[in-house]
């Protein structure tokens, strides 16, 4: 089931970094050619700023799911080689158990918030905002999964050896 489970984590994470890189893409894309037209051009268009906007704060939630299921997010891991490994799984197990319960709250509550922005409308794309904060929900969720995955993984598994700080894994 763990295996499985991973599996899932990895399919989820290479369809949220492909999204998150694509959104990337048109941000610069569309920035870039808001510049040309207001300065070479002496033209500007109303709606880039804000859909520039609107991807970059989908990136950042889809980007941090990334950060969490490659365990990429600030830790204090001074006292950790002090612990023994099967009680040092324990607690990280538990906290990200508690992490959890903090991001269900953020999923719930996220969701409250973009069905509440059903009603309201972006200034000049004319977006129900309904889309724009479904982004909290949905990377909340995301996160959520891959910190289960990782609980899950400390207690069957325990931590891993090699649990050390290294060099940013994801790459959006």
């Amino acid at each position: 089931m763990l295996r499985t489970l991973e599996k899932l984590a990895d399919v989820l994470g290479f369809i949220s970094s492909f999204v998150a890189r694509v959104m990337l893409v048109l941000v610069a894309a569309i920035l870039f050619m808001q510049v040309v037209l207001r300065y070479g051009f002496g033209f500007s268009l109303p709606w880039p700023e804000e859909a520039a906007r609107y991807l970059m704060i989908w990136v950042v939630m889809l980007a941090g799911s990334l950060l969490v299921k490659d365990e990429q997010l600030v830790r204090v891991d001074f006292f950790d080689g002090y612990w023994p490994r099967r009680l040092l799984s324990i607690r990280n197990a538990i906290f990200r158990l508690m992490l959890c319960a903090l991001l269900a709250v953020l999923v719930w509550k996220g969701y409250e918030n973009a069905d509440f922005g059903q009603r309201r409308m972006s200034a000049t794309l004319q977006l129900s905002f309904y889309w724009i904060y479904l982004s909290v929900p949905v990377g909340a969720a995301l996160m959520l999964f891959h910190m289960l995955v990782l609980a899950l993984r400390d207690l069957v598994r325990g931590t891993p050896e090699n649990d050390q700080p290294s060099i940013l894994k994801a790459e959006i």
